[in-house]
């Protein structure tokens, strides 16, 4: 029997292309305004990760994604910023 569960594997797709600038709003926990221009983001590449604690899948994924950073990108020029979709704060804290 093939367990399915016993074996993960983690397959990334990028796909081309460069957005020339975010014109949306990013509020860090502190309620402050995230500038995706600050010298400390200047020539990385951003990954934003959408996900909230009510997604089973996000959940899931949450993890994997989060073991992959400490692994592979922490050290690269390359930056994800996890962006919450949990209806309130207390689940985003939680999460």
């Amino acid at each position: 029997m093939n367990n399915e569960k016993a074996h993960t594997k983690v397959t990334v797709l990028i796909m081309a292309g460069v957005a020339e600038r975010f014109d949306g709003h990013i509020l860090n926990k502190s309620k402050e305004l995230v500038d995706l221009n600050d010298k400390k983001y200047k020539g990385k590449i951003i990954g934003l990760y959408f996900s909230a604690h009510w997604c089973p899948p996000c959940r899931n994924f949450t993890p994997i994604l989060s073991k992959f950073y400490k692994k592979y990108v922490e050290t690269k020029n390359f930056e994800i910023i996890f962006i919450s979709s949990d209806r309130d704060e207390n689940s985003f804290n939680d999460y």
